[in-house]
């Protein structure tokens, strides 16, 4: 056992039921051959799972103390891999192989969801799923439809580069120490798409520009002249960035960059 006081700051509850755990792995779906990496291990109790399926797995934690008790805990697996980091940062360029792709897992903090998602998705060709165990109006974010108050940057820039869905909730009371929010866990299942990098940097500026004003219409929020509505347009720019699908964020992608040289 561990002595380690759980940091507020670095959003710390860890999962402590063993069913629910087996209910997370079951959805990993962790073989042998599998390179399985975990953001933020804790006190490794998904760990220890994934190890005994006889994955290589690579574990990311920021907590200086955890990293040294994880590298005692584990010592004796050879397939356990161990790095000091932030994972928002972390250099995953050693661990992509063109020949098989990853997994991810990690019971992910609030304030980090969006930026490490944000990073998983420049690596996304490289990626066989993405489970995440975050909160559960953050899970709802990610899985909101155009036209709901949920519908913002998150679910747009997920659902261009994965399939999301919501697996499960989970109650507050099998974490310690337990937080004031219930969980959900998230499955991302990565899309096959042609659209190059450049294209990809161009969507997402696009995206985060068009919600910048939330409730401002395009022409606005986009900074564009009143001509431009009829310069062969896709979509309305009297119409706010939320009524969007994803299809019409990437037509209005395409013709934006083309006449405003986005990127």
């Amino acid at each position: 056992m561990i002595n380690h006081i759980p940091k507020k700051r670095l959003g710390q509850n860890f999962l402590i039921d063993p069913n629910i755990l087996r209910k997370i792995v079951k959805i990993i779906d962790p073989k042998e051959a599998d390179i399985i990496v975990e953001v933020g291990p804790g006190t490794g109790s998904l760990t220890r799972y994934l190890l005994d399926s006889g994955a290589e797995v690579h574990a990311i934690e920021l907590d200086s103390q955890l990293v040294d008790y994880l590298h005692n805990e584990f010592a004796q697996y050879a397939n356990f891999h161990l790095y000091h980091g932030d994972a928002v940062r972390f250099d995953f360029s050693d661990l992509l192989n063109a020949s098989q792709k990853i997994k991810l897992a990690g019971n992910i903090p609030y304030n980090i969801t969006s930026p490490l998602l944000f990073r998983f998705f420049e690596i996304v060709e490289h990626l066989d799923r993405i489970v995440l165990l975050v909160q559960k109006e953050i899970a709802q974010r990610i899985c909101a439809k155009p036209g709901t108050k949920e519908y913002g940057i998150l679910s747009v820039m997920t659902n261009f580069y994965c399939r999301p869905q919501i697996e499960f909730q989970v109650s507050p009371r099998v974490f310690r120490p337990v937080p004031k929010v219930t969980s959900g866990l998230i499955k991302l299942t990565p899309v096959d798409n042609d659209y190059d990098p450049k294209f990809r940097r161009q969507f997402n500026e696009l995206v985060r520009k068009a919600f910048s004003q939330r409730r401002k219409i395009l022409r606005n929020s986009l900074n564009l002249p009143l001509s431009a509505e009829n310069a062969d347009c896709p979509v309305s720019l009297s119409r706010r960035a939320e009524t969007l699908t994803i299809a019409e964020f990437v037509a209005l992608t395409r013709w934006y960059s083309a006449r405003f040289f986005l990127g």
